[in-house]
């Protein structure tokens, strides 16, 4: 059997489930080529000044707002599932909502529009990505 410290150092070494959830972004920032952090937020339609407060920790993102990071990353599942987990978010295979929204990560639907139109289609229409 491992000891306690052998544990923690076993799980305190990966990178993805250690770092804040804006380190994180920034990961997928870099990986995505982001080097300019207004031209994900605007793809993304997030003002500056929420973008600011996130970044700064002046606020926490809501689960639209990460959604349409998400989707203007083009982030797959895995990113996505690691992204909302920061934020303190999960979709939930109990959850027809999220069960939408990870069939559109999985098919590489990552145009807003045609996510809405899925979820309105679905009964979700006071639940849009805005």
């Amino acid at each position: 059997m491992e000891t306690l410290q052998e544990f923690i150092n076993k799980h305190s070494n990966n990178k993805e489930k250690t770092s804040s959830f804006v380190e994180y972004l920034y990961s997928l920032m870099d990986k995505y080529g982001y080097k300019d952090a207004s031209k994900l937020y605007n793809k993304a339609n997030i003002s500056r000044q929420l973008w600011s407060s996130i970044i700064s920790g002046k606020s926490h993102p809501s689960l639209n707002v990460c959604l349409k990071i998400v989707f203007a990353l083009e982030a797959n599942n895995h990113e996505c599932k690691y992204l909302l987990k920061k934020a303190g978010y999960t979709l939930s295979s109990s959850n027809r909502y999220a069960l939408i929204i990870r069939y559109a990560i999985e098919n590489k639907i990552y145009d807003i529009d045609k996510v809405n139109a899925l979820l309105e289609e679905n009964g979700y229409a006071d639940s849009l990505i805005i």
